[in-house]
């Protein structure tokens, strides 16, 4: 299920946007030729963190890879903005504003 309010939203920043074929390859990570390693990494986590976070905790190999490559500080912004979405994009689809809003072109 796709947030249509999501899907519309790009960040520029310093005038570049993200690419079209993000998402594709987010949703692909552990297939993915076209992410970077800490990016892989992000989007693993969040897959996990949305389908599997009981067995997080315990995953020490898991936060070894984490820990390699994201400070601690990084870790935390990451499960923040990951819990910050997942809420986010189901509150929108509860009160059914993921089929209803868009952002206005710019």
């Amino acid at each position: 299920m796709a947030c249509h309010f999501c899907l519309d939203w790009r960040t520029e920043r310093n005038g570049e946007r993200v690419a079209d074929t993000f998402p594709v390859e987010v949703a692909r990570w552990a297939a993915s030729g076209e992410l970077a390693p800490r990016e892989a990494l992000a989007a693993e986590y969040a897959e996990r963190f949305l389908t599997d976070h009981l067995a997080l905790d315990t995953d020490e190999g898991f936060w070894a890879r984490m820990k390699a490559v994201y400070a601690d500080a990084e870790i935390v912004e990451l499960s923040m903005c990951i819990g910050s979405w997942v809420a986010f994009g189901r509150l929108n689809h509860v009160l059914g504003l993921d089929t209803a809003c868009a952002l206005p072109a710019r």
